[in-house]
């Protein structure tokens, strides 16, 4: 799993946090002003972070700092968050 953040960003900060104390394992990606890039854009339209890359999803990403932490609490079974 791959995430891309902004890391000023609160959102962008509690998925990290997030990932840290679920004791996930994944990469973090700087993208600061990559976010309009034809790359960036293909992957997320909006060109918001944070966004969460992984094979399992339905479509590769999926951006939106709560809808991924759900997403990562159901895929895990991490029931305590």
């Amino acid at each position: 799993m791959k995430l891309h953040v902004i890391k000023p960003s609160a959102n962008n900060n509690t998925a990290r946090v997030f990932i840290r104390a679920a004791g996930l394992n994944g990469e973090e990606v700087e993208v600061y002003g990559w976010t309009r890039t034809e790359s960036f854009l293909s992957k997320c339209p909006a060109h918001v972070t944070p966004l969460l890359e992984a094979e399992e999803l339905p479509k590769g990403v999926l951006w939106e700092s709560c809808a991924i932490m759900q997403y990562l609490c159901n895929r895990h079974g991490l029931t305590q968050f």
